[in-house]
C-alpha cells in the first residue's frame, strides 16, 4: 500500500476516530476531508454517492488492486475489515483469532454502540428527561462494561493476546466513558486496557485530529 494516498472523509464521532487510529497504525498516506450530514461543501449528489446516509467515515482507495477503479467505502467496521485484509495487519493471528476479532467487532457494532449511544442521548441530548429510559440504558451500559471487564481480565486485548481492529473499534467508545456516566475505576481490567491503548502513538495522533476537527466545526 506504499505510495497510495487514501482520501479520508472525516466526521468527528467515534467511528471517525476508529479509522484515524487504524490509518495511523498502518502508517498509510492519507488526506483528511471534513464531512458531515448535509455538508454544504459538497453537492447532494456527491454526498449520497460517497455515503447513502451522507455521513462519515468514508474512504476512497485510489488503487484497491492493480488496474482496478478507485473504491469508495463507508461505515467504520467495513473500512476496518477492508484495510486489515488489504494490509494483512491487525485482523488475524490464525483462523480462530480471525473469527474472534470479527465476532467482537460485530458485537461492538450491534450491541455495544446502540447501548452507549442511547445512554448518551437520554442523559445529555433528549429534550425531555425520561428517568425510566436513563435508568434502563444506564443498567445496560453497566452490563456491557461488566462483560468487557470479564473478557479483559482473561485476555490482554479484546480478541485474545494480540492487538486488533476489535481494540481499535472499542477504544473511541470507551474514550467517552464520562458521557456514559461510567467510572472506569469500577472496571479495573477495562481501565488497564484503556490506559495501555491510550499510550499508543496512533491513538495519540487520532485524538489530536479529533480535537482539531471538533474545534474547526465549532468555528465554522
Amino acid at each position: 500500500m506504499e505510495g497510495i494516498m487514501i482520501k479520508f472523509y472525516y466526521t468527528p464521532i467515534p467511528d471517525g476516530k476508529k479509522i484515524a487510529i487504524f490509518l495511523e497504525e498502518l502508517e498509510l498516506s492519507y488526506s483528511i476531508h471534513p464531512f458531515k450530514i448535509g455538508d454544504v461543501n459538497y453537492p447532494q449528489q456527491t454526498r449520497t454517492t460517497l455515503s447513502p446516509e451522507e455521513r462519515g467515515p468514508i474512504i476512497i482507495d485510489p488503487k484497491p488492486h492493480t488496474g482496478e477503479a478507485p473504491l469508495t467505502l463507508y461505515g467504520a467496521s467495513t473500512i476496518l475489515v477492508y484495510l486489515a485484509e488489504k494490509s494483512g495487519h491487525l485482523a488475524s493471528d490464525g483462523l480462530r483469532h480471525h473469527y474472534d476479532v470479527l465476532q467482537w467487532l460485530f458485537w461492538l457494532e450491534n450491541e455495544l454502540m446502540p447501548t452507549l449511544e442511547n445512554m448518551e442521548y437520554f442523559s445529555h441530548h433528549s429534550k425531555r428527561i425520561i428517568p425510566s429510559a436513563i435508568e434502563f440504558y444506564h443498567n445496560k451500559t453497566i452490563a456491557v462494561y461488566q462483560l468487557l471487564d470479564q473478557n479483559l481480565t482473561k485476555n490482554m486485548y479484546i480478541a485474545g493476546d494480540s492487538y486488533s481492529i476489535a481494540d481499535i473499534a472499542l477504544y473511541p467508545l470507551v474514550d467517552d466513558y464520562q458521557k456514559q456516566r461510567i467510572d472506569l475505576q469500577n472496571y479495573p481490567a477495562v481501565n488497564n486496557w484503556y490506559q495501555r491503548i491510550s499510550k499508543r502513538q496512533a491513538v495519540i495522533i487520532a485524538r489530536r485530529i479529533d480535537t482539531e476537527w471538533r474545534l474547526k466545526s465549532k468555528i465554522e
